[in-house]
């Protein structure tokens, strides 16, 4: 991507991280199954949030902020990760978290706590109006001296956008060291900051696989609303030679019933690949969107090509609020075929 001007970037994944098939999986299936493994980028296992916060960090700094300040659930990975690399860094962060603060911290909330952010939590209420809350906060930081940054929640912004398409750059690269070259690449979608990503990597280097979504939270119509619009912002801020792709390749229905109720068939498929290969998929976005690429490999195995390769976004600490459904689950009949 030698074309593309200078970005505030701060180098914090490990990369490239490594791309591995799934043995057993692509046999049951009769096609190759591979797993890139961003769950592995560093920084307490952060995931794709670790490849957003290299360039809003990038920013950050280059505006000289001292505090970093964003939003999520209680189990938040993108707060989770602003916390490490803020620890990483000596930056100060500022969390405003929805729900009320519990007896026992867990999870990613505990790491939160851990890594030293300070923690702002919210009514439903105050949910709905979470720009003032994070206004607030901006301003009682600097009220105090320091110079805050706010990243919006899962850093969704055209400046996050760019760690994927950073990561497509990657991917390339490990397709002429060796890698296969996969017909499709599939990626968890929220809002579709990181298929955007993955789309604009793919047409600056000529990267050859189709990108492919599965939408977990937002309905598809929406996230492909969300991938043009970050791409033509790309274009428009950065001066990148990339155009919204005529179809932005979605799949539907997997979204559930949220963030916070996940059904046992979800659970039922982070089992299975831990116990057939080993990995760990994160119940409430991973797991929903591997699932949904299983079923529709089912329905038809070589709808997207005989390579494909799914980025494991990470999340894993977003596991253990759900030990008392896996706990059922696993000291009940084997859920292996």
């Amino acid at each position: 991507m030698s074309d593309v001007p200078p970005i505030p970037r701060v180098e914090l994944a490990y990369a490239p991280t490594p791309i591995l098939k799934l043995e057993r999986l692509s046999e049951r299936i009769g096609v190759e199954l591979w797993v890139k493994r961003d769950d592995l980028t560093g920084l307490l296992e952060s995931g794709n949030k670790v490849r957003k916060l290299e360039f809003l960090v990038g920013e950050a700094l280059a505006q000289g902020a001292d505090t970093l300040i964003t939003c999520g659930t209680l189990q938040s990975n993108c707060c989770r990760t602003v916390a490490a690399v803020s620890a990483r860094l000596g930056l100060t962060a500022v969390l405003a978290l929805r729900g009320a603060p519990p007896a026992v911290y867990d999870g990613n909330l505990l790491l939160d706590k851990l890594l030293g952010a300070e923690l702002r939590y919210c009514t439903d209420e105050e949910w709905t109006k979470i720009d003032d809350v994070l206004g607030d906060l901006e301003a009682r930081v600097r009220a105090r001296g320091g110079h805050p940054y706010v990243i919006p929640e899962s850093g969704a912004t055209v400046v996050g956008a760019l760690g994927y398409m950073a990561c497509a750059r990657e991917i390339f690269q490990q397709t002429k060291r060796g890698a296969p070259d996969f017909d499709t690449v599939v990626i968890t979608a929220f809002s579709g900051g990181s298929q955007a990503g993955l789309l604009m990597g793919k047409q600056l280097t000529g990267l050859r696989a189709e990108i492919v979504s599965v939408a977990v939270a937002w309905e598809a119509a929406d996230v492909r609303q969300y991938v043009g619009d970050i791409v033509e912002q790309a274009a428009r801020r950065y001066h990148l030679s990339v155009t919204p792709p005529p179809e932005v390749r979605v799949i539907d229905g997997y979204q559930g019933a949220g963030r916070t109720r996940i059904g046992d068939d979800t659970l039922g498929a982070v089992i299975d690949l831990a116990r057939r290969e080993g990995i760990v998929l994160d119940p409430v976005y991973t797991a929903k969107a591997f699932q949904g690429l299983l079923d529709q490999l089912r329905q038809d195995p070589r709808q997207f090509g005989r390579r494909i390769c799914f980025i494991h976004t990470g999340g894993i600490f977003s596991l253990f609020p759900f030990r008392a459904e896996l706990s059922r689950l696993l000291d009940g009949a084997s859920l292996v075929q």
